[in-house]
């Protein structure tokens, strides 16, 4: 898969973004995702972060948008839905509900501008570094509670826990985002070299396919990982 193509796909670089710590970036995702929800303003701010956060990384705004149809077409029948009310069995024609309209709209800006965000992350970001940026945060999560301070005392401390569980089992989760994007992007190449049909037949038949690729891809990482010792069960009590 060439560089820069998928939604999703690492860009390698050297800007700002691209030096910033793994954890500060996660953090701003949850921050511009959870803005963009809560009111006008904060989905205008978090478009406007996210558009200066795009131009220092050097990407096109619009390339972070790459992949997103099927969500469009999800949020155009959010809209068409909310934008009109039924008083069955009264009238049987529908009613405009304008705040219903303007709820949908804002719910869809906060998709897109969640999802443009994601792909900002992982354009800026390696798998290798969330990784340990989540395990680092466990760590330090155990070590001010989960487990007790009692229990480390006169024991080393590790800064990164990375066969921890929790941590691994997000950066797999993570991880299957931008394979998610390659699957698709490979099965719709196949199927339009074929001349299948546009539109709603299209997402028909990749739907399917695509979905028992990443149940494939799952069991093969699962072996992989088996492989190598690694598991997503705690240690033993």
């Amino acid at each position: 898969m060439a560089y820069g193509v998928s939604p999703y796909t690492y860009r390698p670089g050297n800007t700002f973004l691209h030096r910033l710590p793994a954890g500060v970036k996660l953090l701003g995702l949850l921050a511009i995702s959870l803005g963009s929800f809560f009111s006008g303003p904060g989905l205008f701010l978090s478009t406007a972060i996210l558009l200066v956060g795009a131009v220092s990384a050097k990407i096109l705004p619009w390339d972070l948008f790459r992949g997103i149809k099927p969500l469009v077409i999800m949020i155009g029948l959010v809209i068409i839905f909310r934008s009109f009310r039924f008083n069955l069995p009264r009238s049987l024609f529908p009613e405009l509900n304008l705040p219903g309209f303007w709820a949908g709209i804002r719910f869809g800006g906060g998709i897109m501008i969640s999802f443009s965000a994601g792909a900002l992350l992982f354009s800026v970001t390696t798998m290798t570094e969330l990784k340990d940026s989540l395990g680092s945060a466990e760590t330090f999560i155990r070590i001010c509670g989960y487990n007790g301070i009692k229990k480390i005392q006169g024991k080393p401390i590790r800064t990164v826990s990375r066969n921890s569980p929790v941590s691994l089992g997000i950066s797999l989760m993570l991880n299957f985002l931008p394979r998610f994007f390659e699957a698709w992007e490979e099965a719709e190449v196949a199927y339009r070299a074929r001349a299948g049909k546009k539109g709603i037949p299209a997402l028909i038949l990749l739907i399917p396919l695509v979905t028992e690729r990443m149940i494939t891809l799952a069991v093969e990482t699962a072996y992989a990982m088996e492989s190598r010792g690694a598991s997503l069960e705690g240690p033993p009590a």
